[in-house]
């Protein structure tokens, strides 16, 4: 035994090369099993990872609260019932981060009364840590409180001011903005109004009044007194970087009773397990088509190892012939034939799995979410094992020939004809694959839209091999007379080798399927990266989107203009969602030209481009009334007015607030007559813009207005004294807009009011600074009613007309509709209450908008990164298969190249005689080499030409029935046209590869004939 192991040991030294080349074709296959379990663990703490993280608050944290007096301790029995109950849940103890308290209570503003106003007064723990202060300093000390920036411009609050809410007087020590309004610290309490996140106002605050919360510390809170009514709360989130796959089930198990109310009067709430619940529902999905990949991996690797075993054995067989002769036993010819394959392979095992944590870990790194670990699991280490078994198999039966094979033609040389592959294998595989491509792509298959469909392409790839590999030989026996008539002796060389060997059917076989794969895996993770861009990039809108607070009285598309006067980089939009029909219709007002060079858009997502679609909804108005100053004179005159009683004449006057809305201006009796009237205005320190003139009755009574009323000129008084307003003389510049209010007639003298009025009609009309219906770009799923009203920036509708249809729009998808910015928001009458204001960013400009938009007075409350979307969509389940299954290709192609030059060399010793034969004979080295570059070259180009192309009918059959997310988006339309570039270059570089490592082997195998000129042996 001893002897046979140092005999065996020998002649692994002896053959060092090629059986170097057995360990790493033994190791790359027990490092693909490896690799399943190993990635399929990372892809999952992937998954879970991007589900916390994309959940809101409440789905990665736990929340305790408890109402009640001061008297009852209620911050000290939430801590206290919160620890109980994390006593008993272990797991969870260990994952969720520390504690944020929080006591609030809602008080009265000023004396309190039926009618006073309300705001919620609250204390939370570390919160200046989460503020950025304004004005003033944070509310540390008793006594002290801070307002949010937007109420202090509203309510008149600045710093330093007492001011008394409920049963105590308190100062505004400073003002402040909220920072990262929907993030973990303020783990979604109704605090903020003003400063609503990127998807709209989710924040709706207990009291009527619109006010951002009042923050304090807790002894000013406690302050209230005993009778106040408090809410204590208690918030903790889970700690992302802690959390594994294996805690998931225990955490679903005891956050399953976390939302209870117990007996002491706490309630627990956290949408946590549902989180978990459709985290380990991606993660279940993700095995089988994990397991897919990785098995058609597999078998590729045992096709190349056993192709390698066996052409190493049949170049060892007249070694095997010569021990036969001398008398070796049976065991002992086993022992020397069969076990140095045994033994490399028992060591490719350790390597293997190393292999695979290697490149496992690189794929986590650049493809999986930040941070995921490796971690190596029992699955791992059987899946080694058994690929180690199965190795050994391949071994044995791909050596098992080479051992029974008689002396006498272990010393052929050469054979006349192909060993025939059995046709009835080829006719059984073809059957299946037909079969199975049927069953998986036909509508209504079980492949189609689902992991199965993954078999498809390797199914397309292996039929169009056999079939391929069964042609190339019948081409090069056709080539035999040809090349003999022309006299080219290398051709003739070439195809007579290709014709006549049994490596020819293997080696082309292998290569078809290799380029096969490596062609569909490239198109296929280029179609999934481009269409996860795609859909980010639509949903978000552009490269990044800044959800702002913008100050009271400022406008953001004037802060865009000064920030960027190229328009090239920013873009004001504003936001509304309107949640009365569902699915719900997001509503944008754009400014168009910026719109145009920044939001993101694709040719066929539209009948034209979108710098035309856009154009169509500006249209031409009359100018606005913009008015600054203290007071305001109309002069009139009324011809004639039938009425009752004399009507007053009221101006409505939109005045920039956070809120918005619109201030009457009563000007005064409209009575037969000429007359001026004059009336102060609420526009000293800001530009106010004139929405419309209405009729209003001076009494209660009903009565009716008809006659008219002629606006013969308008002055403004400011620091300047006196000037004149153009507000009357436009062509077209006003209109009626409710029952009794008749036509409008401007012109050079002034505008014409036409009245004809019921007993209740309030007759009204308005500046046509704005259409009656706004131009609009409307999606494809907005139904035919929301495409002529829509809900506005405020209560007031608006009237739509739509000037194209497309099939998806940025950041509204499917479901959105575009307008003007600017008419947008004069048509919403300066009723703004549900408007989120965003600025849209440019790819190059990203890296410092969000400093530039701080640096002028702005709040960037939240940041939606297009780039960051398309990521976590490509770390999603079906992604991650088809990441896999271009990894898997790539290994493909190096064991193809690998097992093709491998064979050259290792049927060196054979051809080794040929070719010293045709020296002998008078034939040139150059003839020689020619020949054997032209006979690798037609197997390479037979394998790159009907592998690419199998590969690309592949990729057209299977990639529409293969999914790409983990739901089914509606906008954009996804798309598959073949990626021609990505699948060039690999297939370029994957053949430059195996050219140059042929054509070295080829080179040293002529070398070769030349020095062992018809010796039997090598020297």
């Amino acid at each position: 035994m001893r002897r046979d192991l140092a005999l065996v040991l020998q002649g692994l030294w002896f053959r060092r090369w090629v059986s170097l080349a057995v360990l790493v074709v033994a190791s790359l296959v027990v490092g693909a099993a490896a690799t399943g379990p190993l990635f399929l663990r990372a892809a999952s703490e992937s998954v879970l990872r991007d589900t916390l993280g994309q959940s809101t608050t409440s789905g990665r944290g736990v929340s305790d609260s408890y109402q009640g007096p001061r008297t009852d301790g209620p911050v000290q029995r939430v801590t206290t019932q919160e620890e109980t109950k994390l006593a008993e849940r272990p797991v969870l103890a260990r994952l969720l981060g520390s504690p944020v308290a929080a006591l609030e209570t809602t008080v009265s503003i000023g004396p309190p009364g039926p009618l006073a106003e309300r705001v919620l007064l609250a204390w939370r723990d570390g919160a200046c840590d989460h503020v950025r202060m304004v004005t003033g300093t944070c509310a540390r000390q008793p006594g002290e409180v801070m307002v949010s920036a937007s109420t202090s411009a509203l309510e008149q609050w600045p710093a330093g001011l007492r001011l008394r809410l409920g049963s105590q007087q308190v100062t505004v020590a400073g003002t402040y903005v909220p920072l990262d309004v929907s993030g973990d610290f303020w783990a979604g309490h109704p605090y903020f109004i003003a400063y609503a996140g990127p998807d709209g106002p989710a924040y709706a605050g207990p009291d009527a009044s619109g006010l951002d919360a009042v923050l304090g510390p807790r002894e000013t809170v406690e302050a209230q007194g005993p009778d106040a009514s408090y809410v204590a709360s208690v918030d903790r989130q889970l700690d992302l970087d802690r959390i594994r796959v294996t805690d998931v089930p225990a955490l679903e198990q005891e956050l399953a009773t976390w939302s209870t109310l117990d007996a002491s009067g706490v309630e627990g709430q956290t949408a946590g397990a549902v989180v978990l619940q459709q985290a380990a529902a991606v993660i279940a999905a993700l095995r089988l088509p994990v397991t897919v990949v990785e098995a058609q991996l597999l078998v590729l690797c045992w096709l190349v190892l056993f192709l390698v075993v066996a052409n190493a054995a049949e170049a060892r067989g007249p070694e095997v012939a010569l021990a036969k002769l001398r008398g070796v036993g049976p065991g002992a010819t086993v022992a020397f034939g069969l076990l140095d394959t045994l033994l490399l392979v028992v060591l490719a095992v350790p390597l293997g799995v190393l292999l695979a944590w290697a490149w496992t870990t690189g794929l986590a790194r650049t493809q999986l979410a930040p941070g995921v670990p490796v971690v190596l699991t029992a699955a791992t280490g059987w899946a080694a094992l058994g690929a180690g078994a199965g190795a050994a198999a391949a071994a044995v039966l791909a050596t098992a020939r080479t051992l029974r094979r008689p002396v006498v033609e272990q010393w052929r040389r050469a054979t006349r004809r192909v060993a025939a592959r059995s046709w009835l294998v080829d006719a059984a595989v073809a059957v299946v694959a037909v079969v199975g491509l049927v069953a998986l792509l036909r509508p209504g298959g079980a492949g189609t839209q689902g992991p199965l469909a993954l078999v498809a392409p390797s199914l397309v790839i292996l039929l169009v091999a056999l079939v391929g590999s069964r042609v190339l030989p019948g081409l090069c026996r056709a080539a035999y007379g040809p090349t003999r008539r022309q006299g080219r002796v290398a051709a003739l060389l070439a195809v007579r080798q290709l014709g006549r060997r049994p490596g020819t059917l293997r080696l082309a076989l292998l290569l078809t399927v290799a380029f096969g794969l490596v062609v569909f895996g490239v198109d296929a993770w280029s179609v999934a990266r481009s269409n996860a861009h795609d859909r980010a990039w639509t949903e978000v809108g552009a490269a990044e989107v800044l959800s702002v607070s913008v100050p009271p009285g400022e406008d953001l598309g004037d802060v865009v203009d000064r920030l960027d006067p190229t328009g090239d980089q920013l873009a004001a939009v504003s936001t509304a969602t309107d949640f009365t029909r569902l699915p719900s219709i997001l509503l944008m007002g754009v400014q168009p030209d910026r719109f145009t060079r920044i939001a993101f858009w694709r040719p066929d997502l539209g009948p034209a481009p979108l710098a035309e679609l856009a154009g169509r909804l500006e249209v031409p108005s009359a100018p606005p009334v913009l008015l600054t100053g203290d007071r305001v004179r109309v002069a009139v005159d009324v011809p004639a007015m039938a009425a009752r009683e004399v009507p007053l004449l009221v101006a409505d006057v939109v005045q920039p607030s956070a809120l918005g809305g619109t201030s009457p201006v009563v000007l005064g009796p409209v009575g037969p007559g000429r007359r001026t009237l004059e009336a102060e205005l609420p526009c000293q320190d800001k530009t106010c813009r004139l929405a419309g003139l209405e009729l209003r009755r001076s009494g209660v009574s009903l009565t009716t207005f008809r006659g008219r009323v002629d606006l013969t000129g308008m002055q403004v008084h400011g620091a300047d004294g006196w000037r004149e307003q153009d507000a009357f003389t436009h062509p077209d510049g006003w209109r009626g807009v409710s029952a009794g209010a008749g036509t409008a007639t401007s012109g050079p003298d002034g505008t014409v009011l036409e009245v004809d009025s019921g007993l209740t009609d309030g007759p009204t009309w308005e500046v046509a600074d704005h259409p009656v219906a706004l131009p609009a770009l409307v999606s494809d799923g907005v139904p035919e009613e929301g495409r002529v009203r829509s809900a506005g920036f405020g209560p007031r509708a608006l009237a739509l007309e739509p000037v194209g249809v497309t099939a998806a729009l940025p950041a509204g998808g499917s479901r959105g509709i575009v307008v003007d910015r600017t008419t947008a928001l004069r048509a919403a009458q300066g009723s703004v209450s549900r408007r989120v204001e965003t600025v849209w960013v440019s790819a190059d400009a990203a890296a410092d908008a969000p400093r530039r938009i701080e640096a002028a007075g702005l709040t960037v409350l939240s940041t939606t990164s297009a780039d960051e979307l398309a990521a976590v969509y490509g770390r999603q389940g079906p992604a991650l298969a088809l990441l896999l299954f271009l990894a898997g290709s790539g290994l493909a192609a190096l064991l193809a190249g690998g097992g093709a030059a491998l064979t050259l060399h290792l049927n060196g010793r054979r051809r080794t005689y040929e070719l010293a034969a045709m020296v002998a004979l008078g034939l040139r080295r150059r003839t020689l080499l020619a020949s054997l570059w032209l006979e690798q070259g037609l197997l390479v180009l037979f394998g790159v030409v009907v592998g690419t192309a199998a590969g690309i009918g592949a990729a057209r059959l299977a990639l529409p029935a293969i999914p790409e997310f983990s739901d089914s988006p509606t906008a954009p339309p996804l798309l598959y046209d073949l990626h021609l570039g990505p699948v060039l270059l690999s297939v370029g570089v994957a053949t430059l590869v195996l050219v140059l490592t042929i054509a070295v082997s080829s080179a040293g195998l002529v070398r070769s004939a030349y020095v062992d000129q018809l010796r039997e042996a090598p020297a």
